[in-house]
């Protein structure tokens, strides 16, 4: 093998070891990036910005010029992109606008099934050689045609998801929900863990990582133990991972709407 192509596949094998960048510093460094084939749960309870984070994450991924997938059943179009141009707004720093949009590649259709789905990444990974997938709702992909929420149709997302990550060798990020067990006033700060996600041991089993967001400052925290602010602190919870668990603090930043975007903490 020659020098020149021995460290192309040197590159390439750390460039799939580290996976698709969140651009979140703080996240990124317990994590190693979203790796492909691999099935990525992201949840929060409502208010904690799940869907800012996501979209903030395929602003820094498109901006880094990866190809991002985005679907959608409870966005349009124009909100996504209203969403990311609040973004850019925030986190831009001069970035050409045109270049972001050009590698992000949405879909809104309504109540999507699995397999129109599965028919759809791959169309995109075969056109435009997608880098990663964002769906909006896990737990709205009527996959198996009944549209109702129980365990069996968790179980069958779940797997197929995961199927889908491994058979396009591509990260899938699925975005779901938390009961209100966190929210218990027996729980110590409110914090949430993978229990609590929406049919949890299902979802924990097929996923290979698992993320919580959580701000303190929606529950009334103004200051750590230690004295610190949490005005506009969040954490991401790495409560599963393949390099291990950890927390991430990052900051959520907004221009005066209910909109925003996260960033690491300076």
């Amino acid at each position: 093998m020659t020098t020149k192509l021995l460290s192309k596949v040197q590159k390439e094998d750390i460039s799939r070891k580290q996976g698709v960048m969140s651009g979140i510093e703080a996240l990124d460094k317990i994590t190693g990036g979203f790796h492909n084939s691999n099935l990525v749960v992201l949840a929060g309870r409502p208010a904690m910005g799940c869907r800012s984070f996501a979209l903030t994450c395929v602003y820094n991924q498109a901006c880094a010029g990866k190809k991002v997938a985005f679907f959608s059943d409870t966005l349009t179009e124009s909100e996504i992109l209203d969403r990311l141009q609040v973004i850019h707004t925030i986190l831009g720093n001069g970035k050409n606008e045109h270049s972001f949009k050009n590698q992000i590649f949405i879909n809104c259709a309504p109540q999507f099934e699995i397999n129109e789905l599965r028919y759809e990444v791959a169309r995109l990974k075969l056109i435009e050689n997608i880098d990663i997938v964002y769906i909006d709702n896990l737990l709205d992909i009527n996959n198996i045609g009944t549209g109702s929420y129980n365990m069996a149709t968790a179980s069958a997302c779940g797997e197929k998801l995961r199927q889908l990550s491994r058979d396009m060798d591509i990260s899938v990020v699925a975005l779901s929900s938390l009961t209100r067990s966190c929210e218990s006033p027996q729980r110590e700060g409110h914090y949430p863990n993978m229990f609590d996600l929406r049919f949890g041991n299902v979802l924990n089993f097929y996923a290979d990582t698992v993320l919580l967001l959580h701000r303190p400052e929606y529950y009334g925290f103004k200051v750590d133990e230690e004295g610190n602010s949490l005005i506009g602190i969040a954490e991401v919870i790495v409560e599963k991972s393949p390099n291990g668990n950890a927390d991430a603090q990052i900051y959520f930043e907004h221009t005066g709407t209910q909109w925003g975007a996260f960033r690491d903490v300076e």
